[in-house]
């Protein structure tokens, strides 16, 4: 019985995203926008409506979603294209962040709250939602656009950065802030991670790739592909970090080789499909009930989200040399918060270091 209670939910998924999406295509708005509205309407925080009964298999499917999904991301921006971004991303990232990280510490001394509580903030700010940008920007047509690619690249490096806070709220939980939490050796970890993780799927996956395109069938290599890939995402996750790292350096890796247009006409099917799980199950996670509590609290941090991530976003392309018109562009495509900025609210109200209106979602069993 929990086999056809699972395959119900799913066909409600199915078909409630597509309904969705087809409205919102109608309306020529995002299809992201028709997942996540049907997600909330269909979530176990909605009722009557609540029509999924096994939230945490759909949610594991999510994140089967998010893997192909920042997949996805790796093949279009290749290393080839992240040399041709440059440092200046790096920077421009890393200035974003910080100019985040000050603002979230001034409102925090403003409104009598702990540094440990504007550090959560600033925390659930600084990262960007990879899937969502990359989603709109697809729509758009704007992938290969320049403020798209410097968007991509931003939000692709934002993951570092949220491994770093993450990092460092641990740290000041576990030691009270009084040590100094240990972020240098942990950054050269994340750093030693990627370096080891990137070199074995440079030497092996094109030649993986090159003699499964001679010797074998399409069908055997994707299967042997999407194997891959789930084992470098649980690898990465299974190291302390994110499932979507692992998923993105393959991508990188396989989409700087001359196999990238046929892999990319594969997994197209994988994405859609998955990737609309994934969002969806991002819209049940909404609480009205403490939404409806928290209103003053949620609008706020809304507001700061729309005015300051896109500001200090574009502020740091124009630091490093881009013209304003693109720097604001992409900057705009950087506003909606990522997967990231759930966890490091759970962290902080699990902790007591910030109040539960920080977190109006739901969200799923921990990894």
């Amino acid at each position: 019985m929990a086999g056809l209670t699972f395959i119900q939910d799913l066909a409600v998924v199915m078909l409630i995203a597509g309904g969705a999406a087809w409205l919102c295509q109608r309306l020529h708005l995002s299809a992201v926008v028709g997942y996540l509205v049907a997600g909330a309407v269909i979530g176990p925080h909605t009722p009557p409506f609540a029509l999924v009964a096994d939230l945490d298999r759909v949610q594991t499917l999510a994140q089967v979603g998010l893997v192909f999904l920042i997949f996805s991301i790796g093949l279009n921006l290749s290393l080839s294209r992240l040399r041709n971004l440059g440092f200046s991303v790096v920077a421009a990232t890393a200035i974003g962040a910080l100019l985040v990280l000050n603002v979230c510490r001034a409102i925090g001394w403003a409104a009598g709250w702990s540094a440990t509580t504007s550090l959560f903030l600033a925390g659930m700010l600084m990262v960007s939602s990879s899937a969502i940008i990359s989603k709109v920007l697809e729509e758009l047509n704007l992938t290969h656009e320049r403020p798209g690619q410097l968007a991509l690249g931003m939000t692709v490096l934002e993951d570092v950065v949220a491994v770093t806070m993450l990092t460092l709220l641990i740290s000041l939980i576990q030691f009270g802030g009084d040590s100094p939490p240990p972020l240098l050796p942990t950054v050269g970890a994340l750093g030693a991670f990627v370096v080891l993780l990137a070199l074995t799927s440079l030497l092996f996956a094109p030649r993986l790739l090159a003699r499964m395109t001679r010797q074998v069938s399409a069908e055997i290599r994707t299967l042997v592909v999407v194997g891959v890939l789930l084992s470098l995402a649980w690898l990465a996750a299974r190291a302390g970090y994110s499932l979507a790292l692992g998923a993105f350096v393959f991508g990188a890796i396989v989409g700087s080789t001359r196999y990238k247009a046929d892999i990319e006409r594969t997994f197209s099917g994988l994405q859609q499909m998955f990737g609309a799980v994934f969002f969806v199950a991002i819209g049940m996670l909404v609480d009205f009930g403490v939404l409806r509590e928290a209103w003053g609290l949620v609008l706020g941090v809304t507001v700061l989200a729309v005015a300051v991530r896109p500001v200090a976003c574009a502020l740091g392309l124009v630091a490093v040399g881009n013209s304003s018109r693109v720097a604001w562009q992409a900057g705009w495509f950087l506003t909606p918060l990522g997967e990231f900025s759930f966890i490091i609210a759970q962290l902080g109200v699990e902790a007591g270091a910030v109040p539960k209106a920080f977190i109006p979602w739901r969200w799923g069993p921990r990894c």
